[in-house]
């Protein structure tokens, strides 16, 4: 086999990895939020209000809070993962994405929830001057967690056009581990 073939299907294979790892995606509304693994994500319209942008028109700008909501039973753990580009966004629930949204005025387009610390002792043992032992417990970082009935939010402002409700989209991070 020639080189050009072994580069090929190392690209092909790479390729092929990425895709595999997709992450589920939904359309949400207000009244019907997503539900995948025991988990529903979701958001609720806290205000709206009309606007005048000057010689851009109307638009009606939301104040939008997105929630994710463990209702699966048992406590999601979320344990540190190696990616591709490092351990970033180990705590990563969800991406929100309000698709019509303009983004004028400094408003987003997209809301990120993250999930809580986990924390566990850990306890070393070291001697002081004087040779006596001493036992030090400190909380490490073990991941991330989401108990049973947990819910975790994220609030935004977006701007829409005039006569529009905000369409949302939610790209969901997979939990890594269950407890019961």
């Amino acid at each position: 086999m020639n080189h050009l073939s072994i580069c090929s299907l190392i690209f092909l294979g790479i390729c092929f990895s990425l895709l595999a790892k997709a992450q589920p995606s939904y359309d949400i509304t207000d009244k019907e939020p997503a539900l995948y693994n025991g988990i529903e994500y979701g958001y609720s319209i806290r205000s709206e209000l009309k606007k005048d942008i000057g010689n851009k028109g109307t638009f009606k700008r939301y104040e939008v809070t997105f929630y994710v909501t463990n209702k699966s039973g048992c406590t999601r753990l979320f344990f540190p993962r190696q990616t591709t580009l490092g351990l970033q966004n180990q705590d990563l629930m969800a991406n929100f994405d309000c698709v019509n949204a303009t983004g004028a005025r400094l408003t987003s387009k997209t809301a990120t929830v993250r999930a809580r610390p986990f924390l566990v002792p850990y306890s070393t043992t070291t001697k002081n001057a004087e040779g006596k032992e001493i036992v030090n417990t400190v909380q490490v970082q073990a991941g991330h967690m989401l108990e049973n009935g947990e819910t975790v939010t994220n609030h935004i402002v977006v701007i829409v056009p005039d006569g529009e409700q905000p369409r949302m989209r939610v790209r969901i991070q997979t939990p890594e581990s269950n407890v019961r």
